[in-house]
């Protein structure tokens, strides 16, 4: 067959995928891809062919009646070469991720049997430290963090906000008899380093000045086992008090509670790299885990 040329290999298997799922995000996963890797060699086919292979129809791609003759043949093809060369398994992805401490601990590692299920492929490297350890420097891919969302030099993917709400030790509150926000003036106030107290006073309306002289944390999870072992109160971030009320180690004397201005997000360098498609892949599932989990998450 001198002369003719074949389209690629993956460009025939974007093809088939996207026809028979009718959707480029669906193929995108079940190939290891991004959207805009599948959208690029769907383009480059319809330039080839000179037509158009998809129509958009709300949250579908529909394809054309010439995309499905050509899917079809493409499919028999595939499915004829699978049988004669059977894959490798494949080798395992590193994916090097600076996490919080806090975070890591009180909600990230209990999971990652289910991310590990979902993604067999990813072999997945926590790296827990308070400081932002930078991607793409020392071996790390990308980085979750607490903030505002401005790190210089990175680009932030926000993954949820975050409720805040007093908590202490069901004994603690029993001690102190708080029964409204305005008896936390004689309460022992917890600090976190980056987390003043003055929002919640303010959404609660009561005039209590910012503590001073109280413990001070530089670690959520160290201030949440401080409130756990009777120290006082603590202003917790919702995710990572959640199985601590539920299991009544912690208590919320209060029904006020308020949002943050900073939220979770995945970081990673400016300019491409290896593991970008990874680290998609990991905060897609946290995502998707916090909105089955917990519907009230902060998402959007």
């Amino acid at each position: 067959m001198a002369g003719v040329t074949i389209p690629s290999l993956q460009s025939l298997r974007a093809l088939e995928a996207a026809v028979r799922l009718e959707s480029y995000s669906a193929a995108a996963r079940e190939l290891g891809l991004t959207h805009s890797a599948i959208s690029h060699r769907l383009r480059e086919l319809e330039a080839r062919l000179g037509t158009r292979l998809f129509e958009r129809r709300g949250q579908r791609m529909v394809p054309s009646p010439r995309a499905r003759a050509i899917a079809e043949p493409v499919a028999r093809a595939l499915t004829l070469l699978t049988e004669t060369f059977p894959p490798a398994r494949p080798a395992r992805q590193p994916l090097r991720v600076s996490v919080l401490p806090s975070f890591a601990h009180r909600w990230l590692v209990p999971r990652l049997a289910g991310f590990r299920a979902a993604h067999p492929e990813i072999e997945l490297h926590l790296d827990a430290r308070l400081e932002l350890a930078l991607p793409g420097s020392g071996g790390i891919d990308a980085g979750l963090r607490y903030g505002l969302g401005d790190w210089p030099g990175l680009v932030a993917t926000r993954l949820a906000g975050e409720w805040l709400l007093p908590v202490c030790a069901p004994a603690y509150r029993d001690a102190v008899a708080l029964a409204e926000p305005i008896d936390l003036a004689r309460a022992v106030l917890l600090r976190h380093a980056r987390q003043q107290w003055a929002p919640w006073f303010a959404a609660a309306r009561i005039s209590i000045a910012e503590p001073r002289d109280t413990p001070l944390y530089e670690d959520a999870g160290l201030l949440l086992e401080a409130a756990a072992g009777g120290e006082g109160v603590a202003l917790a971030r919702g995710l990572l008090v959640a199985r601590d009320l539920a299991s009544g180690r912690l208590v919320a004397p209060f029904a006020q509670r308020i949002v943050d201005h900073s939220a979770y997000y995945l970081v990673r360098p400016a300019a491409p790299h290896r593991a970008n498609a990874h680290a998609d892949r990991l905060a897609e599932w946290i995502r998707a885990t916090l909105r089955r989990e917990q519907p009230e998450s902060l998402l959007d």
